[in-house]
């Protein structure tokens, strides 16, 4: 019972965290970018967090981001991603994406006794795919309920948003598991 209270403690802070950081993202990104703002910290934080520990919570992460941007979009009234297919969905596969991707590089490079590509190399290449997975997914759900107009977002989604997120993925996760592991092993 103890670990099951510090399990949801933990998941309970760590959305916090990543509502907090979707908030800032939003406000402070948005007068830089308009309407689509690039998840520069919390893709990352979501990412990292579905490739803590075993691979059970390895959707944990992307819930977690969906649900804060299902909220966010209802206090700010974002008519795009109050609709949970869109805000929701698209993110539980971020984790899976990421992980299959780091479990492989990870058996890959096993072997290796360089600490960069035996450790941080697979960290950091599982966020470029799971960041490329939430583009992806986003970008075709939103097509598929023709929330915007796919030329528009997909021209700023690619051209700013996903630069700026795989650049902070690849920097940010490797990063992120490490504090986690870190917190985790010390709870």
């Amino acid at each position: 019972k103890r670990s099951n209270a510090k399990t949801v403690a933990f998941l309970g802070v760590m959305f916090a965290l990543i509502f907090v950081f979707l908030l800032v993202e939003t406000y402070v990104f948005s007068a830089f970018f308009g309407a689509f703002t690039p998840c520069a910290l919390t893709l990352p934080l979501a990412i990292a967090l579905s490739l803590s520990g075993s691979k059970k919570p390895m959707v944990i992460g992307g819930t977690l981001l969906g649900c804060a941007s299902f909220l966010l979009a209802i206090f700010i009234s974002n008519p795009i991603f109050i609709n949970p297919l869109i805000s929701i969905l698209p993110r539980l596969f971020i984790g899976v994406v990421a992980y299959g991707v780091y479990f492989l590089l990870k058996k890959a490079c096993a072997s290796s006794k360089n600490t960069f590509v035996k450790e941080i190399l697979p960290c950091a290449v599982a966020g470029v795919f799971g960041t490329l997975s939430n583009s992806v997914c986003t970008i075709f759900m939103m097509w598929v309920f023709s929330a915007a107009e796919l030329a528009a977002v997909f021209t700023t989604i690619i051209s700013i948003n996903f630069v700026a997120e795989v650049v902070a993925s690849a920097v940010l996760v490797p990063i992120y598991v490490r504090v986690i592991n870190k917190i985790v092993k010390k709870g």
